[in-house]
């Protein structure tokens, strides 16, 4: 493994998790070997027990804290074969073997949802007094949470008999449409013509387009993703009906409604959510004088929905390299953080990062933790621009963020989506504030249209998604969700979320956001709003400390696996989430922002 700093190597080395690649029959053993694990687990469940005719005794809870350990040192091999399968699936495409990697644990994932209902039939219905022997026993201290989450959803299970059927049909089922869509989206092509000459692209390649200085390439990619979208979109439209019905179906018989998924998952309360909304719909008037001041920029009387991501200023003459990108985000990193800088360096050095910009790769990107490995693996397509490097540091706050737990028992890693925002939205405030501290009047005018232009992200683009899958779910409670109609209501909600601020917006969205695909965890859109703002108050916090705001930041983090949205908020940030100012103090400079770049725009 290379370590060498700032690398030009744009591929990420996956051989330290299972050697071979696709063929890798170290990964081929792992999957066996898990499958084997888990119908012992299983069987070993069978025979443990929470109510008697007596009273919970010790050998029991002991019993019980074996079986957790062995629980869950699956769970974190599962994450591990998982992470690897995917990230083989995501850079291999055009391989139909490596897109399969994936599947190949749908075996394990089946048998280790087959425990999890044995843990829902266990703990279901248990009285206060025995549930107590576990959360008060100190041999269950770093399980508090999990353990009062798992009765929560055990009290509100469908019956032994249903849930096992449902983990059964889910592989083939809810799960088969994401793998569906998946494999449709990675494989689709993107032809974009300019001056008659037409290209091939995937749709990461293509999107990357959209950050053209050029309005004739912005232009022609925009109409080569709709030509492709648009040829797909039926079977959009059908995974989508298929998804969405199905999660309706579990929601009416399990209770809560379209939004109770996500707000469990997320460890938030519904007031929190919504405060949220109503603080962001107060940023839409300065976020289109923002629109409309970048319109008059480019020369444009409104901007379309393909200008969004138009450079401006000294940045659109010049691509950033991958070398200057790493380079100057561990530098910035290091003036608040040596210690995140040194993690950043690593990472990149290590080769835990792709970010090769070529074709046979899937779009989007993420950071994905190896619990087993105490490593992190980050997947973008980088294409030269201060997007791309924004969103490398963002892809590497998140890899901080796992390796701040890293050391945390198993039980204490899963992190709400929202929180998990908290360290990459943060990474990219520190980032951009340096930039903007060191840079000319021109790159000024660049900086603070990257920052403009994700708080128009975070603070319209994601509450419409939002409003849009609530609409989904609407229309598919009352009937068939269909391209006609879901481009109708997309464009609908999409208007009303820009407003005057945009000429024109992409009726296809619903079909090209991969989120609205994801089966495992619903809304997957208003977390990102939460992780913007949070995290915004959090930098605010930390900026304002003395020398202890590394360890500060380092102790949230730290907690986001461990206590409910709301409770690190109030321990760490003294914060009440359901009140609507909290959230609009944390957006406030945007005011400023805005002021700033109208001034810049107009010289």
């Amino acid at each position: 493994m290379s370590t060498t700093f700032p690398t030009a190597n744009p591929k990420w080395d996956l051989e330290s998790i299972f050697e071979g690649g696709v063929e890798s029959q170290a990964f081929s053993t792992e999957v066996q070997s898990l499958e084997k694990e888990l119908g012992e687990l299983n069987e070993a469940l069978s025979s443990l027990k929470t109510r008697g005719d007596g009273p919970i005794g010790d050998e029991i809870l002991s019993e019980w804290r074996d079986f957790f350990d062995r629980y869950f040192s699956i769970v974190a091999r599962m994450s591990e074969a998982g992470s690897f399968s995917r990230a083989i699936a995501s850079t291999h495409t055009d391989e139909p073997k490596a897109l399969r990697m994936p599947s190949r644990l749908d075996d394990a994932r089946t048998a280790l949802g087959e425990v999890r209902v044995g843990l829902l039939v266990a703990f279901g219905g248990l009285d206060d007094e025995v549930f107590s022997k576990w959360v008060e026993d100190e041999r269950f201290s770093d399980m508090t949470l999990w353990l009062r989450e798992l009765r929560r959803d055990a009290d509100r299970a469908m019956g032994r008999e249903a849930e096992s059927l449902a983990v059964e049909l889910n592989r083939d089922g809810l799960h088969g449409w994401g793998r569906l869509y998946s494999e449709l989206s990675g494989r689709l092509e993107v032809t974009v013509e300019i001056d008659g000459e037409k290209t091939s692209y995937s749709v990461a390649q293509a999107k990357n387009l959209l950050d053209s200085p050029e309005r004739r390439t912005r232009r022609a990619a925009f109409e080569g993703l709709q030509q492709a979208w648009g040829e797909a979109a039926p079977v959009c439209a059908s995974a989508l009906n298929s998804i969405r019905g199905t999660e309706q179906t579990y929601f009416r018989r399990r209770g809560g409604d379209h939004l109770t998924k996500a707000l469990d998952a997320n460890r938030v309360q519904r007031s929190t959510v919504e405060a949220m909304m109503e603080a962001a719909a107060e940023f839409r008037p300065v976020l289109v004088r923002y629109l409309k001041a970048k319109a008059k920029w480019l020369g444009l009387e409104t901007l379309d929905w393909y200008d969004l991501k138009a450079p401006m200023g000294a940045a659109e003459d010049a691509s950033i390299s991958y070398e200057d990108a790493q380079q100057f985000i561990v530098e910035q990193v290091a003036g608040f953080s040596p210690k995140i800088a040194e993690f950043c360096q690593t990472a990149l050095s290590r080769q835990w990062v792709e970010a090769e910009d070529r074709s046979g790769k899937r779009q989007g990107g993420y950071c994905t933790s190896l619990p087993v490995s105490k490593e992190i693996r980050i997947f973008m397509t980088y294409g030269g621009t201060n997007s791309g490097v924004t969103t490398l540091a963002h892809e590497l706050g998140h890899g901080y963020h796992g390796m701040v737990l890293a050391d945390a028992p198993v039980s204490e890693r899963r992190v709400p989506m929202g929180l998990a925002e908290t360290a990459s939205t943060f990474l990219e405030a520190i980032v951009e504030q340096a930039a903007l501290k060191r840079a000319s009047e021109s790159q000024r005018l660049a900086l603070l249209d990257d920052r403009l232009g994700r708080a128009a992200t975070f603070l319209m683009n994601l509450p419409a998604r939002y409003r849009l899958e609530i609409e989904m779910h609407q229309h598919r409670a009352e009937g068939t969700l269909h391209e006609e109609l879901l481009r109708d209501v997309t464009r609908e909600v999409f208007q009303a979320a820009y407003g005057e601020g945009l000429a024109t917006v992409d009726e296809l969205f619903w079909a090209s956001k991969a989120h609205f695909f994801i089966t495992g965890l619903p809304f997957y859109n208003f977390p990102y709003t939460f992780g913007y703002l949070f995290s915004r108050a959090v930098y605010e916090r930390a900026m304002e400390a003395d020398d202890d705001a590394v360890r500060q930041v380092d102790a949230l983090l730290q907690d986001t696996g461990r206590l409910s949205s709301e409770d690190v908020a109030e321990k760490h940030l003294d914060a009440d989430l359901s009140d609507p100012g909290f959230w609009k103090t944390a957006a406030g400079s945007l005011v400023e922002d805005v002021e700033r770049f109208e001034a810049l725009v107009a010289q």
